[in-house]
């Protein structure tokens, strides 16, 4: 059996991952924010400020390393803080300025914007069952994993 990648779901997934993180960061940089930054706000602005960097870390799946630069760069943007945990010295927690919260609006009219783009063809029964199959496939990962 020949590989194609017309006929490969993972290469459309990437090529689409690809189209939608191009087109985040292009709205994102007139905030001077990136795709990577607001993952990480979100996940404040969801979850509550005073995550640990560790948690942050286990809910992005990304190198500790990465997760230190991104929050390197928000620090300098004034959008998040750094505090020592109050039980434990070795144990920083994640706070949102008010700079960081005021950018909630502004990112969620965004990623709006571009959740209406990638729906704009597909009909209401067509999502539902491409979330059914992308939660499934996701799902298998964890299994695995």
């Amino acid at each position: 059996m020949e590989f194609s990648l017309q006929e490969s779901i993972s290469y459309w997934i990437k090529k689409i991952y690809q189209e939608t993180g191009q087109l985040y960061n292009q709205r994102l940089a007139k905030y001077g924010l990136t795709t990577a930054q607001v993952s990480v706000l979100a996940l404040l602005w969801n979850f509550g400020d005073g995550l640990t960097q560790k948690e942050l870390h286990e809910k992005l799946r990304i190198r500790p390393a990465s997760l230190t630069n991104v929050l390197d760069m928000l620090v300098a943007g004034g959008w998040v803080v750094r505090k020592q945990d109050e039980e434990d010295a070795r144990v920083k927690r994640i706070y949102l300025t008010d700079s960081g919260k005021a950018q909630e609006s502004v990112c969620a009219g965004i990623l709006a914007e571009i959740e209406r783009h990638v729906q704009q063809h597909l009909a209401p029964e067509e999502k539902a069952i491409m979330l059914m199959w992308l939660k499934k496939i996701e799902r298998s990962f964890r299994k695995e994993g």
